[in-house]
């Protein structure tokens, strides 16, 4: 089909491819003369000479050949050059056409096309180049997921085992300090026993004594009796003793207790679940730190609701409760009060600890759980106790623990703890 057909006469059909031509940025068409200087360029050539974005001697962008080059190549009617021509600034942007370079006297046509073919090559060779560098992505982001995970496993672990060496040892020192002291306890509480059985032989023989003095009439006798009685003061002494005795016996059974509570903490041989009795658990815990609450005058209040018996790891849940009242007692350096609340509900007990202290900063909060976490100066902590509490309710019961806190109010720390088999 002619150009005659469209409508166009010669003249017109040229007008439009020139334009064309002009416009076109697929094809680069460039006029120089011998002398370097740039005589025509069509929208294509001038993007590729950039002679929009800087001021540069155009004949600097042809890198291979090079004008000289071209120039100094014979004259024919054919082209002088065919080939890919390398047109850049030499040093960030070079790119390569497919080009025709023909000469007329003291001028140089050059003509060139990108090649749709090698771009369309190209460009399938990029995205499956993309392709691969994505898939690389996504692995390498699961990969450091991975990472990061298993980071955070051994630091759990590491915290773990620190912890439970740490709670190995001091359980097996408090289960040795406590059957060596419960041994001369033992000789103690029954020579207590056996002093208070001669006590009473002691003062029946002295009444009688005394009583068979008076049945006698004799007046010396008597006053002698009445003056050793007096000397000694054995009134107050045969009367005081009954309360020595009274609180003697009662001060070895509080030691009694204090060891059977130490032995019952350590729960050495408690590695299994067992089912126990939530609040005798949590008074047991509370007279091992005693000490420590008396000393902050922190003042205890419990409100359980008759929990049921619950199964568990014994020996863990009395760390996490003596971490958690620990904590507070030391949130509270003037004084205040702790209240332990429990209740059952549905297939839960929740276990609340409340305290009067400092509080927790929101900035804090989020970080409290985390193993080597503290804030405490250099030397006073290890940041293990809350971060084993998180582990051991978390991981080893299932459970959940949660934190309130405002700063210069106190914190609430509840435990969710299933009862088993409704995890």
């Amino acid at each position: 089909m002619s150009y005659r057909e469209y409508g166009f006469d010669k003249s017109s059909w040229q007008t439009v491819l020139l334009n064309i031509w002009g416009e076109s940025r697929a094809l680069i068409i460039g006029v120089f003369n011998t002398q370097g200087t740039l005589l025509y360029a069509n929208r294509g050539m001038q993007i590729m000479l950039a002679l929009d974005e800087q001021d540069h001697d155009p004949i600097d962008y042809l890198v291979n050949p090079t004008l000289e080059q071209l120039i100094a190549l014979p004259d024919t009617k054919n082209p002088i050059f065919e080939g890919f021509m390398t047109i850049g600034d030499r040093q960030q942007v070079h790119r390569s056409v497919k080009s025709k370079v023909y000469r007329e006297k003291n001028e140089l046509l050059i003509a060139g096309e990108f090649d749709v073919l090698e771009l369309d090559r190209f460009n399938r060779e990029m995205i499956a180049l993309n392709q691969e560098i994505n898939n690389l992505q996504r692995n390498l982001i699961k990969e450091k997921r991975m990472l990061e995970m298993t980071l955070t496993e051994l630091r759990d672990t590491q915290a773990m085992l620190v912890h439970s060496q740490k709670m190995n040892a001091l359980g097996q020192m408090v289960a040795g300090i406590a059957h060596e002291i419960n041994n001369p306890l033992a000789y103690v509480s029954s020579n207590v026993h056996s002093l208070k059985d001669f006590w009473a032989d002691f003062s029946g023989a002295f009444a009688d004594l005394k009583q068979l003095i008076q049945n006698t009439n004799d007046p010396d006798s008597i006053a002698s009796v009445e003056t050793i009685q007096k000397k000694y003061d054995l009134d107050y002494i045969l009367e005081d003793f009954k309360n020595l005795q009274k609180a003697s016996i009662e001060g070895l059974n509080r030691v009694k207790k204090i060891i059977a509570d130490l032995r019952s903490f350590s729960r050495l041989d408690e590695s299994t679940q067992k089912e126990i009795d939530l609040e005798e658990t949590l008074q047991k815990t509370l007279s091992i730190a005693s000490l420590e609450l008396k000393e902050r005058n922190v003042d205890v209040r419990i409100e359980l609701n008759h929990l049921k018996p619950f199964l568990c790891h014994p020996s863990e849940l009395n760390q996490v409760f003596l971490n958690l009242i620990m904590n507070a007692a030391q949130a509270m350096e003037n004084g205040g009060t702790l209240t332990i609340k429990g209740c059952q509900k549905g297939l839960n007990i929740y276990l609340e600890f409340e305290d009067t202290g400092t509080g927790i900063d929101q900035e804090t909060i989020p970080k409290i759980f985390d193993p080597f976490f503290t804030t405490k100066p250099v030397g006073q902590g290890t940041g293990l106790g809350l971060s084993v509490v998180h582990k051991i309710i978390t991981d080893r019961h299932k459970g959940t623990i949660k934190v309130s806190s405002e700063p210069g109010k106190g914190s609430i720390f509840t435990l969710i703890l299933p009862f088993a088999g409704s995890q």
